[in-house]
């Protein structure tokens, strides 16, 4: 992949969004990170996940929408 002027560009005005680990994110659902990692690689439903060399990465969009998949809404 090259890249231009306008790649970096755009990458310059592009947000930088913190990505969460299993342990993270296991805090957030109240479950062990194991379980976590289990349904980012085989269990339904499926928790997306950005793999980052080894390591497993995750969005916090990607946990709301596992969420709301899960349950049916989110409570605030």
């Amino acid at each position: 992949m090259q890249f231009n002027h306008e790649t970096r560009i755009s990458a310059e005005r592009t947000t930088v969004q913190r990505l969460l680990g299993p342990s993270d994110v296991a805090k957030w659902l109240g479950v062990s990170a194991g379980r976590v990692r289990d349904h980012a690689t085989r269990k339904e439903p499926r928790l997306r996940a950005v793999q980052v060399g080894k390591f497993l990465r995750f969005r916090p969009e990607d946990i709301e929408d596992f969420l709301r998949t899960c349950t049916g809404e989110i409570g605030n």
